[in-house]
């Protein structure tokens, strides 16, 4: 059963008005997506193009300072 089958079945049992708000939604998703505001594709793909080009050999980190107390197991 592929998702629009799932979809349909799944409205079934509803009364109008509940139809038409998942219609409502259905729509203000494709809005969304259209806006470019609702991005599709894999997340990895996109961090990674996001990141393409940064020279991480030349960001500048500052130091760590280690200011706690390890825990004591007992000893």
């Amino acid at each position: 059963m592929n998702t629009a089958e799932k979809i349909n079945k799944a409205i079934q049992g509803l009364s109008e008005p509940m139809r038409h708000e998942v219609l409502d939604f259905a729509e203000f998703l494709k809005q969304k997506r259209a806006a470019g505001v609702l991005k599709t594709g894999n997340i990895a793909e996109r961090i990674h193009r996001h990141f393409a080009g940064l020279d991480i050999e030349n960001i500048p980190l500052p130091e760590r300072h280690v200011t706690r107390t390890p825990p004591s197991f007992g000893d």
